[in-house]
């Protein structure tokens, strides 16, 4: 199975904490993950606010994990 998951959601200031939030998704092909991971991880306007998200996948039947953050991916 592979999970994908929106472990954290900020402004860019990380230590205000105002825009926490977290889902789980579930995928059928490890390419549609990371590219899933990559586009809702980067910066993106919302109202008149600059989002970014921390995008987490796991792949549980080998135990692969990798993570984005503002598009760019920081597995490793």
């Amino acid at each position: 199975m592979i999970v994908g998951a929106i472990l954290e959601v900020t402004d860019g200031n990380w230590s205000s904490g105002n825009r926490n939030g977290a889902a789980l998704l579930h995928f059928y092909t490890w390419s549609d993950a990371i590219t899933w991971a990559q586009l809702q991880s980067e910066n993106s306007a919302v109202s008149t606010n600059g989002v970014m998200c921390v995008c987490s996948i796991v792949n549980t039947d080998t135990g692969e994990k990798r993570w984005w953050f503002n598009g760019s991916e920081y597995t490793g």
